[in-house]
């Protein structure tokens, strides 16, 4: 019998291995070797008793189960015994009984003992391997804290996560360019990616073909690092109150941040960013420095756009074509550096957040794009026929965008070249126009003339002033008769 008590201990222990699987695997270990021997295994028997500290199961003893037989009927030496010799073991036994002969592992053969040490060797690392991938994959997605161990030649560092003999890999791609990094500093990481070594990573066929142990990547360069770094702290983002919509990173230069809030009493950029920065400063001081921009989602589009160019102030925003998406984000002279940001970065982050091509202008430089515009138009529009020209001037008020409610230009008794030039700002209802005040107006392109000619060309007449009111065509409140300035839109009216 062998007593095992300190090595199954050691396994239970040490290992962190269930009493049954390590059971098993000792009978799984003295089975092999015994088939080893024998050529088979079908009448091995392994049995476990109290060991030297009076433990269960920790001594053990393997069998050979022989039948007994007549010594004229014996034939097999591994499965049979003959009778005479069963009764040197055991007294009154007869043919047809079976006997359990205790077998000491020692004398089996060297080659089979190693066999079976292998086997087990490989079944601990089995074991080891499925209980780190699983630790390491409740990990993934999140921030962990871990130790830098030590560099690769490819530039990689080995990172200590404290799951015994496995180390995280910490690539050159997630390092970010504005950190370096040292032996034994520990640091955050985001867990990018676990995996275990034998399932397929890319197309490399020798990627396919990498076997063992639990391969697990941090990074500190992506977006989702910056994510998590927030989430830790703001509370309002684990309560639900504030929402991270949507967030760009350039790596050690500048990330930006959209929030947004379902909760009228809530600021979701105040709460990000902290009572005095405070929030946000502990973020930028994880990330060594780097720069990160607040700012405010929107579902219009426009304003978003606007809201991500900060730190510059944005004017307005001119949508170009919104099939391809593309708007001009037009700036004062002095605000157009900063809009653009240092090597294009803040508009490049302002694309990928809002997922817009954004030009940024000032107004000089979008009226010489307009015109270079009304070039290609105008040329474009010698090539078309005269049934695509038409078709152009009859689009119905869904295709150009005007509100139901609202009363086109061309309803209106304008000059044809002043509605064009009106459509041309993007401008295409009476509604739309009184949106804008003169100063807006004249950056446009209008001029005095112009803008007084469509407030003048909103006119009440006598017929609908009759019954003592009217109803104002652009904001549709209705009026007592007589008034001039509408109180609720601004819009000036004539009477005929």
């Amino acid at each position: 019998m062998l007593d095992l008590t300190d090595e199954i201990n050691s396994m239970i222990t040490e290992r962190h291995m269930d009493e049954e699987k390590v059971l098993s695997l000792i009978r799984d270990m003295l089975v092999s070797a015994y088939k080893r021997k024998f050529g088979t295994d079908e009448n091995a028997v392994v049995r476990f008793f109290p060991g030297k500290t009076g433990e269960e199961n920790r001594a053990v003893e393997i069998y050979s189960v022989k039948e007994v037989v007549e010594e004229e009927n014996w034939y097999d030496r591994v499965k049979q015994i003959p009778v005479d010799e069963a009764e040197e073991l055991v007294e009154g036994v007869e043919p047809g009984d079976s006997l359990e002969i205790p077998l000491d592992p020692k004398n089996f053969e060297y080659s089979a003992v190693q066999s079976a040490k292998q086997r087990s060797q490989q079944v601990v690392k089995e074991y080891n391997t499925d209980r780190v991938y699983v630790d390491a994959k409740a990990m993934e997605g999140k921030l962990v804290i871990g130790e830098i161990k030590k560099a690769t030649k490819s530039g990689d560092y080995l990172v200590n996560l404290n799951l015994e003999d496995t180390d995280a890999i910490f690539p050159v791609r997630g390092q970010s360019p504005r950190e370096t990094y040292e032996i034994q500093e520990k640091l955050k990481f985001f867990v990018e990616k676990v995996d275990k070594g034998d399932e397929p990573r890319g197309r490399d066929s020798r990627d396919r073909k990498r076997k063992g142990g639990v391969r697990i990547l941090l990074t500190r360069s992506s977006k989702e690092f910056v994510k998590a770094l927030i989430e830790n702290e703001v509370p309002e983002i684990s309560s639900g109150d504030v929402e991270i919509k949507a967030i760009a990173r350039h790596a050690g230069v500048r990330t930006k941040v959209a929030v947004d809030t379902r909760k009228t009493d809530v600021d979701p950029v105040g709460s990000t960013v902290g009572k005095s920065g405070t929030r946000i400063q502990t973020v930028m001081t994880e990330c060594d420095g780097e720069k990160i921009d607040v700012v405010r989602y929107s579902d219009d589009p426009l304003v978003f756009i606007a809201n991500s160019l900060i730190p510059a102030q944005v004017r307005r925003v001119v949508t170009i074509d919104p099939a391809t998406k593309h708007v001009v984000a037009i700036v004062d002279d002095n605000q157009l550096g900063i809009a653009i940001g240092q090597g294009g970065v803040n508009v490049k982050l302002a694309k990928a957040l809002c997922d817009w091509n954004i030009e940024v202008k000032t107004q000089d430089q979008f009226n010489e794009m307009e015109q270079t515009m009304e070039i290609y138009r105008n040329v474009d529009n010698l090539f078309k026929t005269d049934e695509e020209l038409e078709k152009e001037k009859t689009l119905t008020n869904d295709e150009i965008g005007i509100d139901p409610d609202d009363t086109p230009l061309t309803d209106i008794a304008l000059p044809e070249a002043l509605v064009e030039k009106l459509h041309k700002a993007d401008i295409w209802s009476i509604q739309e126009f009184f949106d804008y005040n003169d100063d807006e107006l004249k950056e446009i392109g209008l001029t005095d003339e112009e803008i007084e000619t469509v407030k003048n060309s909103v006119e009440i007449t006598e017929e609908e002033e009759e019954g003592g009111s009217f109803e104002c065509p652009i904001c549709h409140a209705v009026l007592p008769a007589g008034t001039e300035v509408c109180p609720s839109c601004g819009a000036e009216f004539e009477f005929e």
